[in-house]
């Protein structure tokens, strides 16, 4: 206690205030009765408080029974009092000029503590694994739930809270659902109805807030200085263009063009745009205008074998009869910039009934009539509103169905997987056209969800760079951010204004995702990365913990300054590349993916994302992870032995020069020296690791030689010579399995994984399996070892 606590226990206000309490005072006051000693220990918390724990146990605690509360108070007097409670508190706390131990356990306003509820139970819903009873947190970042036993601590980002479902009271309690848009369901149970609704409204201010200021963001509040230029200048626009080969060629086609620098033109698109060397200035304007949001055609990816181009855009406003002679040739320049053949082949991704539904608004699709040498086609992925309501019906099937039977019916009826194969279908497509030579142009409606799917699935399918980990983050980089797809109202990242601003949320990215990990469950071995890689960026684009994918196009970026505010994603990735690696790529298996199987039977649902948290559903070994781990201790082990022959090198080294040493004294042979360079002589270890598999031969002669070789009586102490047994056994030759390797083997740690998708990683030294946290990498970067491996 300060040392104005004598003087505050003698003011008859202070003494009247310490007697004062009522039980709710705040929502992190436990809803049952408890004992002085149980409230002393919710409130001196350091968890929760951050301050000193010894100051906050010596908060004063009532000295009034239960039973002297009269039982005619009314809910509201009791909020009343516990408001007029807090005022004087705070009062209090000023005049003394002291800080208060409850600072920041209100809503938001003064700290980062918004609610703390205790026996609270973690229902699994599955019933593999028993309900856990703990006390959850609500803060203005994080939902965390702690166990009572310490066996488990749960951590969620408020960003990732999709949707709060409040059940009914029953006799056990009231059930509240926590659904994340990353696919963790969350079922807690409370006894007490008023706490459930207290703690249902809480969730729903975190998870829908009413500001819709950006900058509120979990990526801005970074309080580490910010030196991200390697993750934030990961794509370079012209060495991209280069390395496609635009540029190889002496009279190149296509050029870069400085109209829309600044933004000046379209605020979507990036400030550096391709366009046909041939076309002018006018001309592009004059498209520009013509076309939905002023998107007009633009490079993104150039075929160097073909030299085909595939280009992107938005619908033109055509409405029933407009047309535009510059827009036109532009198109005519495009199909022209293609040596092999000056056909063009335009696909609107849409259905042909949304698009005449357009034609309505004043915009549409093109007339082939006015538009030379061009061949149109239609495909039927439809809009942002089926494929929000698809994926509600996919989560129903994966998460709340009950029978087989069930399951099945309702997956049917999401037509989820039919999308999917709308989508492959339509990349495949683009694909083999501009393999055999044909340019094409794609557009949607505005050129941000449907055309970013099968452009970036078309190079995926056409060039093997973007199937390595930097090429696959280079890929999102140009025609996901860079033409701007809006992960800001796609993805919710701030909260919606009306209901109309909430239509716009829709799974566009995660789909594409899962279109990406049904190509590679066809072809393996042509892809760098693993499913980890791609469930790891779902989960980001969404936790808003770094600001790669905030903003809903460059421009956004920009004014955001988030490179010098944020943290890039792909920074974090880069230190984790072993994480995301898939043993069994190989880069001269495939080339295009051009054979691809498109039935209905080929796609299925992805189970490691959409039930990565059920872990009865999951397998308990991942080939994937079980391969890796094998190659690691392979590697590890073929190191050991590499080091073992070179010490063995050196030994028989200083053992022909010890034979060979004319000045050695007779005496010194006579007492021993000549019969430790005999057995160095005829020692032979076939392989190094003899010692470890023949300990009662080879370990008790090397150790006797040792003896002598370093003896007193042989008059020699190179301590060069000595090589302790310990070094032989320095490495484990068995690794702990990763099934049933559910937490750290760190004591202090214990830190449970999450789901079988998250990385267990072994320590080189003793092969047991810890989290990232407690490993730490030796100076040359060769070896992960534990703490206890690295104190010994």
């Amino acid at each position: 206690m300060s040392a104005t606590t004598p003087a505050v226990s003698t003011t008859p206000l202070t003494a009247w205030w310490n007697n004062m309490t009522l039980s709710g005072i705040y929502p992190s006051i436990s809803t049952t009765s408890t004992t002085p000693s149980t409230a002393s220990s919710s409130w001196s918390s350091h968890f929760i408080f951050g301050g000193n724990p010894s100051t906050a146990a010596n908060t004063p605690q009532s000295t009034v029974p239960p039973s002297a509360l009269s039982s005619g108070y009314t809910e509201d007097i009791t909020v009343a009092g516990s408001l007029l409670k807090d005022k004087i508190t705070g009062l209090m706390d000023t005049l003394m000029g002291r800080e208060s131990v409850h600072a920041g356990c209100g809503y938001g306003e003064d700290g980062r503590i918004a609610m703390m509820v205790d026996k609270v139970y973690l229902v699994d819903r599955l019933g593999s694994h028993e309900n856990l009873v703990g006390t959850v947190h609500v803060t203005t970042t994080h939902i965390i739930f702690r166990a009572e036993n310490g066996s488990k601590e749960l951590w969620l980002a408020t960003g990732l809270i999709a949707s709060v479902e409040r059940g009914t009271l029953t006799a056990a309690g009231c059930q509240l659902v926590i659904r994340c848009k990353h696919f963790q369901v969350i079922t807690l149970l409370l006894s007490r109805d008023k706490s459930c609704q207290d703690l249902y409204e809480t969730l729903q201010r975190a998870a829908k807030p009413v500001s819709v200021n950006v900058s509120e963001l979990l990526a801005f509040e970074n309080r580490e200085p910010v030196d991200d230029a390697r993750g934030w200048k990961r794509l370079d626009w012209p060495a991209e263009m280069a390395r496609q080969g635009v540029l190889a060629s002496q009279n190149p086609k296509w050029t870069q063009s400085g109209i829309n620098e600044g933004f000046t033109i379209c605020d979507t698109y990036p400030d550096k745009l391709w366009f046909p060397t041939a076309a002018s200035t006018s001309v592009l304007l004059g498209s520009c205008k013509f076309r939905s949001r002023g998107r007009l055609p633009v490079l993104t990816y150039f075929h160097r074998q073909t030299e085909a181009a595939l280009c992107r855009c938005a619908q033109p406003l055509t409405g029933f009869s407009a047309r535009c002679v510059e827009d036109e040739k532009l198109m005519e320049l495009v199909g022209k910039a293609n040596p092999n053949s000056e056909n063009l082949l335009l696909v609107d991704t849409r259905p042909r009934v949304n698009a005449m539904v357009n034609k309505v608004q004043g915009k549409g699709f093109e007339d082939e009539r006015n538009y030379s040498n061009m061949r149109f086609h239609f495909f039927d992925i439809e809009n942002i509103h089926v494929m929000r309501a698809s994926q509600a019906r996919l989560l129903d099937a994966v998460t709340k169905c009950r029978d087989v039977a069930e399951y099945w019916k309702t997956l049917e009826s999401s037509g989820w997987l039919k999308h999917l194969r709308a989508v492959v279908e339509c990349s495949l497509f683009l694909a083999e056209s501009i393999s055999r030579g044909t340019s094409c142009v794609v557009h949607c409606s505005d050129g941000w969800d449907r055309t970013s799917q099968v452009v970036a699935m078309c190079q995926l399918l056409l060039d093997p760079y973007y199937r390595t980990i930097h090429g696959f983050q280079i890929l999102i980089e140009k025609d996901w951010l860079g033409f701007g797809h809006k992960f800001d109202d796609r993805c919710g990242h701030v909260g919606a204004l009306n209901d109309e601003a909430g239509k716009e949320i829709s799974p566009i990215f995660s789909q594409w995702l899962d279109c990406v990990w049904q190509i590679m469950q066809q072809k393996p071995r042509a892809f760098q990365f693993n499913e980890r890689y791609l469930i790891e960026i779902h989960e980001h684009v969404y936790s808003c913990q770094f600001g790669t994918f905030v903003g809903n196009c460059d421009k956004d970026r920009r004014d955001l300054n988030l490179s010098k505010r944020t943290k890039s994603l792909w920074t974090f990735m880069d230190a984790r590349h072993d994480d995301y690696m898939n043993p069994f790529y190989s880069p001269t298996a495939h080339v295009a993916l051009l054979d691809l199987d498109t039935r209905a039977a080929r796609f299925s649902v992805w189970t490691g994302m959409y039930n990565r948290f059920d872990g009865g559903l999951q397998p308990r070994e991942r080939l994937e992870d079980l391969t890796m781990t094998a190659m690691e201790h392979v590697g590890v082990l073929e190191s050991h032995v590499a080091q073992l022959r070179t010490r063995l090198a050196e030994l028989k080294s200083q053992q022909q020069q010890l034979s060979t040493s004319a000045t050695t004294p007779t005496n010194m042979i006579d007492s021993g020296m000549s019969s430790a360079t005999d057995e160095l002589k005829n020692l032979s270890i076939s392989h190094p690791l003899d010692p470890l598999l023949n300990t009662s031969t080879s370990s008790s002669s090397t150790s006797r030689l040792l003896e002598r070789a370093t003896s007193q009586e042989s008059g020699v102490m190179d301590s060069s010579l000595y090589y302790p047994d310990e070094a032989l056994t320095r490495y484990s030759l068995k690794w702990q399995p990763l099934r049933g390797a559910d937490r750290c083997s760190n004591p202090t740690c214990r830190g449970e994984f999450s789901s079988t998708i998250e990385r267990r990683i072994h320590c080189h030294l003793c092969g047991m399996i810890f989290c990232r946290r407690c490993l730490k990498s030796t100076p040359d970067e060769r070896e992960r070892v534990c703490d206890k491996c690295k104190s010994d």
